[in-house]
């Protein structure tokens, strides 16, 4: 009896002394706040408030990471805002709400697909994609301008940070996920995306090594397509590209080939100090934190970021930011529903640390 008596004292004080003295500060992270999203201006407003009205406080990145290191405290009910990519309704509808109620946020920008000024007085009601060449107006318009961005930096509520030069995608492996139509609608693809070539795997192009798939083959798929006008979009055209890329296979060794490991690594620094250096001579102040497209990383890319001086990077990963903790992984959760109580559950298992810890690993397991 004592025993059992004794585990459960020891139970009481462990999640005692998680909650108050280990706490973990919750990183919340968002992509558009929209009209025309499932979390609207009006669902993050009902958020904030929500967070407000039971003693929470927002802090910045900076200070998460003074946290993280250990030398400073942090209130018990903080959290952080932030938002991927940097869209124009980060300046339309976010920055309204930031100054209402003096909430501090995070903004990674995709610095190389942004203009100086927009010409688009209309923008927030098109529905464009992003775009690495800048042709499509309707995608260059869903981001921040520089212009709107210093705004935003200059009134002390928003802090601007880095989210690679292009948020493109690589070919990863020989993983076969279709064919190709010809029309990009997401981030760019670095490879061959002509009409009727094979579509690969893709991921981050920072995470991971460029796969090039057989090039004789993507000639022949997009011959096919050009001589005999097979249409990729429909099932009769798939059909045929899907029998070609069967014959092809059975008479010849499928060739394909990885990028090798110091080109890679002189890539990736490439892209990282491009971004990096384009950040500072708009806004002045040169990035000190990394968000990883996709959330997606590897050892080597943090290396790279640690030399090059970022001081923190932040992923999509489950669990506890907590004192002591690796400022390049620090953990989020992503908002993304419009349900008042799904948000007060996640916020609740994110600020506990032994629950968010928990939480991660059957994440995992999912």
């Amino acid at each position: 009896m004592i025993i059992i008596l004794l585990v459960i004292a020891f139970i009481i004080f462990t999640v005692w002394y998680l909650e108050i003295f280990a706490y973990s500060v919750p990183v919340l992270y968002y992509h558009h706040i929209e009209p025309s999203d499932p979390v609207t201006p009006q669902v993050f407003e009902t958020q904030m408030k929500y967070l407000i009205s039971r003693g929470y406080q927002s802090v910045s990145l900076d200070e998460l990471y003074g946290f993280m290191k250990g030398g400073l405290r942090l209130h018990r009910k903080s959290f952080v805002l932030t938002f991927d990519d940097g869209f124009y309704c980060n300046y339309r509808y976010l920055m309204p709400l930031l100054k209402k109620y003096n909430l501090k946020a995070t903004i990674f920008v995709v610095s190389g697909v942004r203009k100086q000024i927009s010409d688009n007085p209309e923008r927030e009601v098109q529905k464009g994609y992003p775009s690495r060449t800048g042709t499509n107006k309707e995608a260059m318009d869903k981001f921040t301008t520089w212009d709107e961005i210093k705004e935003m930096i200059e009134t002390g509520l928003a802090s601007i940070e880095d989210h690679s030069l292009y948020h493109d995608r690589v070919y990863i492996d020989d993983t076969v996920k279709g064919f190709n139509t010809g029309t990009e609608l997401d981030w760019q693809i670095s490879g061959d995306t002509r009409q009727g070539t094979v579509k690969y795997k893709t991921g981050s192009s920072l995470a991971y090594k460029i796969f090039t798939g057989d090039i004789k083959l993507n000639n022949r798929l997009f011959t096919l397509t050009k001589e005999k006008s097979v249409d990729p979009y429909t099932d009769e055209g798939l059909n045929a590209l899907k029998k070609e890329y069967i014959k092809y296979k059975k008479k010849n060794p499928v060739k394909y080939m990885y990028e090798a490991n110091d080109i890679y690594i002189n890539r990736i620094k490439t892209d990282l100090k491009k971004s990096k250096q384009t950040i500072l001579e708009h806004t002045g102040r040169d990035p000190g934190f990394f968000c990883f497209p996709w959330g997606q990383y590897n050892r080597k890319l943090i290396k790279v970021i640690k030399d090059l001086g970022y001081k923190g990077a932040i992923t999509t990963d489950k669990g506890a930011n907590t004192k002591g903790g690796d400022t390049y992984r620090i953990k989020r959760f992503k908002v993304y529903r419009s349900e008042l109580k799904w948000f007060k559950t996640f916020f609740f298992i994110h600020r506990s640390r032994l629950f968010s810890t928990i939480y991660s690993v059957f994440y995992g397991w999912l």
